[in-house]
């Protein structure tokens, strides 16, 4: 009976089963529980995973992690609600999620009495098979389903590239929205938080947001023993296409419930993403959520702007920049506060891979991912590489004209990733002949303590490597050689304005 039912209908909760056998068969409800407790090793119970009234999710082993197995088995999470169906929903809504957006999007507390924390969540989720974890080159430790994982049509490389395209224009939109809180005086100035793929992300309450920032505004003020106390400002964003229902429920989630806490000021609540199912938009109107757009915040030609951007990602990681639509994007974002010195950072070292595609004699990698035997990693920005010919690492580092760049990047460029690089060739390709080449580009300067110390790097090693850094003079001199006028004023986004290319002719 329970294996003609499962055979039937699919995998699905032990109380679905066991009405299915009442309405089939006759069974009283207690007969057709204890059928299913006495179904055999074929039946097979998923554990880990609690649902509502101890109900169970029940499978045949043929059709484990079958199209058929996650069907069922994401709409019976979605269907019990709670902790587990906000995160599904998270993680479905955005493909892939570096960890500690995860702990933002799941819409579980940090840590909060009496609730299901985050990492429980995610746990859980992992041990019954339902999310897997994976390290992904330049985004760390990501969270992704399972059935995603195992299924996704396309190479790993093809999966994750859409993926980068969308935290990109996240990242650039996330400090857009930064400035514009700041702008209209809606935040403290100085005490706007943003959330990283790598640090803790920014809370209020016990939940974590993509921005947050304090409030002096008129509404959200309260005073308390004769003094005035802020309330807050809090934002998450999501730029994947139109949002539904299961896309926002774990931010419904997280407003609610931080409304519902003592000792938490008022609180505004900002979403934005592309644009919303009427659903959504009607859910967050109701809960009092601002339900923004990048139109609706900066105007339609910025909204195209962030399309774009996305667009030109995706093809600049596939070895397809088009410096025209590169430029465009530029100039459309170039006019929001903030946007620019992201903007910078993501696309120099697509510019700096076309450079070297010119003349390259071996195919250039971006984001190369590195590691030893003794598992330390590196992760190379444009890699160059074609076995007794060349081996190029290049490290990029692009910011605004004149900007000085750290020294701690130097001092990690030349410690860490160089000598990882090293004992990988050595490792694993035995390299001897000719010397790697160990090139830094970029479009700010250099202080004194650095130049120095690669200088000495440089000396002590010139048996061993070849230490070259490519700054903003340099650049100019490179770009001449080429008659490609569009690629040659996209650089004018990094070099001094007295410095930039004329086009030739």
């Amino acid at each position: 009976m329970v294996i003609g039912i499962l055979k039937k209908y699919g995998p699905c909760l032990s109380s679905e089963l066991a009405e299915r056998l009442v309405d089939n068969y006759g069974l009283t409800p207690a007969a057709a529980r204890k059928r299913i407790s006495r179904s055999g090793e074929i039946v097979k119970k998923l554990g880990h995973l609690p649902f509502p009234k101890k109900a169970r999710f029940i499978y045949l082993q043929e059709n484990y992690a079958s199209p058929w197995y996650w069907k069922n088995l994401h709409k019976a999470i979605y269907e019990s609600g709670g902790a587990y169906s906000r995160a599904l929903g998270a993680v479905l809504g955005r493909t892939v999620l570096p960890i500690e957006h995860f702990r933002i999007a799941c819409g579980a507390p940090i840590a909060q009495k009496k609730h299901i924390s985050a990492d429980t969540v995610l746990e859980r989720l992992i041990a019954a098979d339902v999310l897997v974890k994976t390290q992904i080159t330049g985004l760390g430790c990501c969270v992704v389903t399972k059935s995603t994982y195992e299924y996704y049509p396309c190479s790993e490389d093809d999966f994750f590239i859409e993926v980068k395209g969308r935290l990109a224009a996240e990242a650039v939109l996330i400090d857009s929205v930064k400035e514009w809180l700041k702008r209209l005086g809606f935040a403290s100035y100085h005490s706007v938080k943003a959330r990283s793929a790598l640090n803790d992300s920014p809370m209020v309450g016990t939940f974590s947001w993509d921005i947050t920032a304090p409030s002096y505004m008129s509404g959200l003020t309260t005073w308390k023993s004769g003094q005035l106390k802020p309330g807050f400002v809090v934002c998450d964003v999501l730029l994947n296409g139109e949002v539904d229902m299961h896309s926002i429920d774990p931010f419904l989630y997280k407003v609610s419930s931080t409304k519902s806490l003592r000792n938490v000021g008022s609180v505004m609540f900002i979403f934005v993403a592309q644009g919303y199912s009427k659903e959504a938009f009607s859910a967050l109107k109701t809960a009092g959520v601002i339900p923004a757009t990048p139109q609706s915040l900066f105007g339609k030609d910025v909204a195209e702007g962030f399309k774009g951007l996305i667009h030109t990602f995706e093809n600049a990681m596939q070895g397809n920049l088009n410096p025209d639509d590169f430029n465009n994007v530029f100039e459309k974002l170039g006019k929001l506060e903030g946007a620019l010195g992201n903007m910078r950072g993501t696309f120099f070292e697509f510019l700096v891979a076309e450079v070297i595609r010119k003349t390259a004699p071996a195919t250039v990698e971006l984001n190369k991912d590195i590691r030893t035997l003794d598992g330390e990693s590196a992760e190379v920005d444009i890699w160059v590489i074609k076995e007794g010919v060349v081996v190029q690492a290049v490290e990029c580092k692009g910011m605004a004209p004149g900007v000085v760049l750290d020294d701690k990047e130097i001092d990690l460029w030349l410690d860490t990733r160089i000598l990882r690089v090293r004992r990988y060739l050595n490792q694993y390709l035995k390299w001897k002949d000719p010397k790697p080449r160990f090139e830094l580009w970029t479009s700010g300067i250099l202080s004194e303590a650095s130049l120095l110390r690669i200088e000495k790097t440089r000396k002590i090693n010139a048996k061993k490597f070849d230490l070259i850094v490519v700054g903003p003079e340099d650049i100019l001199d490179k770009l001449s050689d080429f008659k490609d006028k569009a690629l040659r004023n996209s650089f004018q986004y990094f070099l001094p304005k007295k410095k930039r290319v004329k086009s030739k002719g």
